[in-house]
């Protein structure tokens, strides 16, 4: 009976600590120095917590500037690293309405960032500006939480872990009244997330009027994706769109994806495409993917007797990327058979750049046969 009796008061203690604890969620580890002040109540929505900052920030009376940030679920695995002192923090400071960040070097210096599949908790940090007494965003920037980082010149109120969608939600409506350059960033921050309503909103950047080059990104960012419902949308906004560079970059996102249907569309464009120049790109791709599919098509447009030289010479360029069991047998096939003297000539190109045996052999040929 006794121990019934202290099972239930250890149970009833164990939930007392439970419930003072923050939400699951809301404790990811953050190693800040410096001017930190800490707004991450799990009982505020983000929205609020941000408007609790610039509070904060008004209160203190000290400049016109602040950094806000926060943690929340990528996409990516996203590392940052340098040749320094990895025991020594990034030290974070503002040149005009960019951060910067910076780290002390000894010896050799160099910055790395790397990303790839899979999800990890990383690290947002906001600047604000404050003009006429209203905070602007100013910049925005991810944050690799296995390092650490120094706030020295300016505060930064962190707001803790921040739920998916209202993280996507604060972003997407910053980018809309933003900078070429701050769009761009908030882009690739908005494609990090997890999401599902990240597609949508690419593909609206792409289609929408935006920045040449903001929706070049966009387009970047979905061909990322790699799988069957990112190639859908790539496919509609490639008959959409009459940018020759937006289309080009849909064809880099192309030769990235995983989906069998993607060599399919690398092949038509090679094939039909109006484009001379998105014609070449394509056939450059095909080059690169070596697949069967791909290798037929080249030969295709080597063989086609109504195709432009200059086209049939991107086909034998790609074709001398292909691996070399692959690529030489084919390339003393077009010196031998095809028609065009131009086209040959490219063949035997690059045929004597080969380390072959076949290519060596066939040289031996036509020079005894001269």
């Amino acid at each position: 009976m006794k121990s019934r009796f202290l099972f239930g008061v250890a149970a009833f203690v164990l939930i007392l600590i439970w419930a003072a604890l923050p939400a699951i969620g809301n404790d990811t580890e953050v190693a800040l120095k410096g001017k930190v002040h800490y707004l991450d109540k799990p009982d505020l929505s983000l929205a609020k917590k941000m408007d609790a900052a610039y509070q904060e920030f008004k209160k203190s009376g000290s400049g016109d500037a602040y950094f806000t940030g926060y943690a929340f679920l990528s996409r990516h695995e996203i590392h940052q690293g340098s040749h320094g002192d990895e025991s020594r923090p990034y030290i974070i400071t503002v040149s005009g309405d960019r951060i910067k960040r910076k780290r002390a070097y000894e010896g050799k210096s160099g910055e790395s960032y790397t990303d790839k599949d899979g999800t990890e908790v990383v690290g947002v940090v906001f600047l604000h500006k404050v003009t006429e007494k209203t905070p602007h965003l100013a910049d925005v920037e991810l944050i690799d939480l296995d390092n650490s980082y120094e706030f020295m010149d300016m505060p930064i109120y962190w707001l803790g872990d921040a739920k998916d969608e209202e993280s996507y939600s604060y972003l997407t409506h910053e980018f809309e009244s933003k900078d070429t350059k701050l769009q761009r960033n908030i882009l690739f921050i908005i494609s990090s997330h997890v999401s599902s309503k990240v597609y949508d909103f690419l593909h609206r950047v792409s289609l929408g009027n935006y920045d040449l080059k903001v929706r070049e990104n966009a387009i970047f960012w979905l061909g990322n994706y790699k799988d069957e419902r990112s190639l859908k949308d790539l496919l509609e906004i490639y008959r959409k769109i009459d940018e020759s560079k937006l289309k080009k970059q849909i064809i880099f996102a192309l030769q990235m994806s995983d989906q069998p249907e993607a060599v399919k569309e690398l092949i038509r464009i090679a094939k039909n495409d109006e484009d001379q120049k998105l014609r070449k790109d394509a056939i450059f791709w095909l080059g690169q993917k070596a697949s069967e599919e791909s290798v037929k098509a080249l030969k295709d447009v080597v063989n086609d007797s109504d195709e432009d030289t200059k086209v049939k010479e991107s086909a034998v360029f790609a074709i001398s990327q292909l691996p070399i069991e692959k690529s030489v047998p084919m390339l003393i096939d077009i010196a031998k058979t095809n028609k065009n003297p131009k086209v040959k000539k490219q063949a035997i190109f690059w045929l004597g750049q080969k380390d072959s045996d076949a290519a060596l052999k066939f040289f031996e040929e036509i020079l005894i046969k001269k």
